[in-house]
């Protein structure tokens, strides 16, 4: 191929509108293949008729095996990733990347590895960075990226994540000509470039084939991460971190992977949960010894009830101290 063919997009909040805007700029006879993440997790989706009612090119739900075709937009299917192997696109139902599935840095990844220059990738508005490691992968091997514009995205965070690796940064309305002058341009490069580019494939591919093992992917991790001090939000194992040049990322043997945003809000939700379980019980302590309080007071036991009020008031203290917390986190 002379020119760019494949394009990937990676989207969460806000993204069906989005879409559906970046469709109707497209013409039919678009010269490059389209493959769309949309963070829906396992509910359903009715993304591809949306899209085939939006704009020109026919869209469905991708099927595993489907050899991809200029022209058509290929849609990530719920609960399952999306990613593209030997000229075709293959689901995976793998670990959660970014506590996603389907996710957007497996798709774009593949993209890197498997396509080179001839990728284009595309990051619209969504919550925390899920795109971000994938657009730079993207980015070292040689393709070209596009990144939403921040201050133009429903929910900014993921743009502004991923604009460091962009090539453009565009409001909504001009990335269809964008994608446009992106897959009729020719492609060319340096040897210099293409030093690097193989370097940063192979780094790619490493990870790549971390992720999908079906065993213990350890040969893999060592040659791409180092072991940290923390372990996985998910399954509790080691969590390797990466070494890659520009963003901190781990990543864990069974094959979950979290950028530092998401992992760093990932144990957000289990301080906050383990308050929560704490506050529950505290409560249920402070009504306990209430009522024990009382029963002794019945039966004349001073003792064990000022023992019991003591203790209803430490849990009540206790239980303030926590709900603070909690309005504060």
């Amino acid at each position: 191929m002379t020119h760019r063919d494949f394009i990937a997009i990676g989207t969460s909040s806000g993204g069906v509108d989005a879409l559906r805007s970046l469709a109707s700029q497209l013409p039919a006879d678009l010269p490059a293949s389209i493959a769309i993440v949309l963070h829906v997790g396992a509910h359903s989706s009715m993304l591809p008729s949306l899209l085939n009612t939006a704009g020109p090119l026919p869209a469905t739900h991708a099927r595993d095996g489907d050899v991809y075709e200029r022209g058509r937009i290929y849609v990530a299917p719920p609960d399952e990733h999306l990613v593209v192997e030997d000229g075709r696109l293959r689901l995976v139902h793998g670990a959660k990347e970014n506590f996603a599935r389907p996710a957007i840095d497996p798709l774009f990844r593949s993209t890197a590895t498997q396509l080179g220059e001839r990728a284009v990738g595309v990051v619209l508005t969504g919550l925390l960075d899920d795109g971000a490691a994938g657009l730079e992968a993207i980015q070292a091997c040689g393709g070209a990226t596009v990144v939403q514009h921040p201050d133009d995205a429903f929910a900014s965070e993921m743009p502004l994540h991923a604009a460091p690796f962009a090539d453009h940064v565009l409001p909504l309305i001009a990335l269809g000509a964008c994608l446009i002058d992106l897959t009729a341009g020719p492609l060319g490069g340096s040897a210099k470039a293409d030093l690097g580019r193989r370097a940063a494939v192979e780094h790619a591919a490493l990870e790549q084939t971390a992720w999908l093992s079906e065993s213990m992917p350890i040969e893999q991790l060592k040659q791409i991460a180092t072991p940290s001090t923390y372990t996985c939000p998910e399954c509790n194992g080691t969590l390797w971190r990466l070494n890659d040049r520009r963003l901190l990322r781990y990543r864990c043997h069974t094959g979950h992977a979290y950028s530092a945003l998401s992992s760093g809000e990932g144990r957000r939700r289990d301080v906050e949960r383990s308050l929560r379980d704490a506050l529950r019980a505290l409560r249920e302590r402070e009504l306990m010894s209430r009522e024990m309080s009382e029963h002794f007071g019945k039966i004349g036991a001073v003792s064990a009830q000022q023992r019991e009020d003591e203790t209803a008031r430490r849990a009540r203290a206790a239980a303030g101290f926590l709900q603070s917390m909690l309005l504060e986190s």
